[in-house]
Protein backbone atom coordinates (compact mmCIF):
# COMPACT_ATOMS: atom_id res chain seq x y z
CA UNK A 1 0.00 0.00 0.00
CA UNK A 2 1.24 3.60 -1.04
CA UNK A 3 1.68 5.76 1.98
CA UNK A 4 1.46 10.17 2.73
CA UNK A 5 1.15 11.46 6.09
CA UNK A 6 -0.54 14.13 3.82
CA UNK A 7 -3.58 11.78 2.80
CA UNK A 8 -4.33 9.73 5.97
CA UNK A 9 -7.33 8.65 6.12
CA UNK A 10 -8.73 5.63 5.30
CA UNK A 11 -10.15 6.83 1.87
CA UNK A 12 -7.23 9.62 0.76
CA UNK A 13 -5.27 5.88 1.57
CA UNK A 14 -7.82 4.05 -0.82
CA UNK A 15 -7.43 6.46 -3.37
CA UNK A 16 -3.73 6.65 -3.79
CA UNK A 17 -3.50 2.77 -3.51
CA UNK A 18 -6.01 2.97 -6.42
CA UNK A 19 -3.86 5.39 -8.63
CA UNK A 20 -0.59 3.74 -7.91
CA UNK A 21 -2.37 0.32 -9.05
CA UNK A 22 -3.18 1.71 -12.51
CA UNK A 23 0.82 1.74 -13.56
CA UNK A 24 0.18 5.13 -14.54
CA UNK A 25 -2.51 4.83 -17.31
CA UNK A 26 -4.76 7.74 -17.04
CA UNK A 27 -8.26 7.58 -15.15
CA UNK A 28 -10.55 10.41 -14.61
CA UNK A 29 -12.59 11.13 -11.42
CA UNK A 30 -15.69 9.42 -12.42
CA UNK A 31 -13.50 6.16 -12.91
CA UNK A 32 -12.38 6.58 -9.68
CA UNK A 33 -15.82 6.56 -8.35
CA UNK A 34 -17.30 4.52 -10.30
CA UNK A 35 -14.45 2.08 -9.03
CA UNK A 36 -15.11 3.09 -5.13
CA UNK A 37 -18.92 2.77 -6.10
CA UNK A 38 -19.04 -1.15 -4.58
CA UNK A 39 -15.92 -1.22 -2.32
CA UNK A 40 -15.57 -2.17 0.94
CA UNK A 41 -14.81 1.75 1.16
CA UNK A 42 -16.96 3.62 -0.23
CA UNK A 43 -16.02 7.31 -1.53
CA UNK A 44 -18.15 10.23 -2.74
CA UNK A 45 -17.73 12.42 -5.83
CA UNK A 46 -16.71 15.85 -3.29
CA UNK A 47 -14.10 13.81 -1.46
CA UNK A 48 -12.48 12.69 -4.63
CA UNK A 49 -11.88 15.64 -5.88
CA UNK A 50 -10.23 16.97 -3.13
CA UNK A 51 -7.85 14.14 -2.30
CA UNK A 52 -6.95 14.87 -6.45
CA UNK A 53 -6.36 18.13 -5.86
CA UNK A 54 -4.36 17.50 -3.04
CA UNK A 55 -2.31 15.05 -4.67
CA UNK A 56 -1.70 16.97 -7.91
CA UNK A 57 -0.83 19.73 -5.77
CA UNK A 58 2.15 17.70 -3.62
CA UNK A 59 3.13 15.95 -7.62
CA UNK A 60 2.01 12.48 -6.32
CA UNK A 61 -0.27 12.73 -8.87
CA UNK A 62 -0.22 14.37 -12.71
CA UNK A 63 -3.26 16.32 -14.08
CA UNK A 64 -3.81 16.52 -17.65
CA UNK A 65 -6.76 18.43 -19.67
CA UNK A 66 -6.72 17.70 -23.17
CA UNK A 67 -8.99 18.99 -25.01
CA UNK A 68 -11.54 21.26 -22.89
CA UNK A 69 -14.29 19.04 -23.54
CA UNK A 70 -13.14 15.72 -22.10
CA UNK A 71 -13.06 15.58 -18.31
CA UNK A 72 -9.64 15.91 -16.74
CA UNK A 73 -7.65 12.87 -16.99
CA UNK A 74 -5.25 12.18 -13.83
CA UNK A 75 -1.80 9.49 -13.68
CA UNK A 76 -0.03 8.60 -10.69
CA UNK A 77 3.58 9.53 -10.58
CA UNK A 78 6.26 7.88 -8.51
CA UNK A 79 9.20 9.95 -8.21
CA UNK A 80 10.59 13.42 -10.87
CA UNK A 81 8.69 12.52 -14.02
CA UNK A 82 9.15 14.23 -17.56
CA UNK A 83 7.03 16.15 -19.52
CA UNK A 84 5.62 14.14 -22.01
CA UNK A 85 3.41 13.83 -25.21
CA UNK A 86 0.23 12.40 -25.07
CA UNK A 87 -1.62 9.88 -27.37
CA UNK A 88 -5.50 9.85 -27.42
CA UNK A 89 -7.82 7.30 -29.39
CA UNK A 90 -10.59 9.28 -31.31
CA UNK A 91 -12.96 5.88 -30.78
CA UNK A 92 -12.95 4.93 -27.24
CA UNK A 93 -10.89 8.39 -25.67
CA UNK A 94 -8.16 5.90 -24.28
CA UNK A 95 -5.18 8.48 -23.05
CA UNK A 96 -1.71 7.37 -22.63
CA UNK A 97 1.78 8.97 -22.34
CA UNK A 98 4.09 8.36 -25.16
CA UNK A 99 7.49 8.58 -23.51
CA UNK A 100 9.49 7.58 -26.46
CA UNK A 101 13.23 9.12 -27.82
CA UNK A 102 12.21 8.93 -31.35
CA UNK A 103 9.71 11.73 -30.07
CA UNK A 104 11.98 13.57 -28.33
CA UNK A 105 14.38 14.13 -31.85
CA UNK A 106 11.13 15.26 -33.51
CA UNK A 107 10.77 17.66 -30.71
CA UNK A 108 14.62 18.73 -31.03
CA UNK A 109 14.12 18.91 -34.73
CA UNK A 110 10.87 21.22 -34.46
CA UNK A 111 13.19 23.33 -32.36
CA UNK A 112 16.24 23.54 -34.50
CA UNK A 113 14.90 23.92 -38.41
CA UNK A 114 11.89 25.39 -37.42
CA UNK A 115 13.06 27.42 -34.16
CA UNK A 116 9.64 26.74 -32.83
CA UNK A 117 9.31 24.72 -28.95
CA UNK A 118 6.65 22.66 -28.63
CA UNK A 119 4.72 22.14 -25.34
CA UNK A 120 4.69 18.54 -24.02
CA UNK A 121 2.65 18.71 -21.89
CA UNK A 122 -0.49 20.24 -24.30
CA UNK A 123 0.71 18.08 -27.12
CA UNK A 124 -1.97 15.39 -28.04
CA UNK A 125 -1.56 13.05 -30.79
CA UNK A 126 -5.28 11.80 -31.93
CA UNK A 127 -5.64 8.53 -33.57
CA UNK A 128 -6.75 5.05 -32.69
CA UNK A 129 -5.33 2.73 -30.24
CA UNK A 130 -4.70 -1.14 -30.95
CA UNK A 131 -8.42 -2.16 -29.43
CA UNK A 132 -10.07 -0.44 -31.73
CA UNK A 133 -8.09 -0.58 -34.60
CA UNK A 134 -8.67 -4.43 -33.96
CA UNK A 135 -12.41 -3.93 -34.50
CA UNK A 136 -12.68 -1.92 -37.70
Amino acid sequence: MVRSSNYNTKQGEAILTYLSSLGGAHTTAEQIAAYFEGSQTPVGATTIYRHLDRLTQSGKVRKLIVDGISSACYRYVDGPESESFQLKCDCCGKLCSLDCNTVGEFEKHVLKFHEFRIDPVKTVFYGRCKDCRSVE
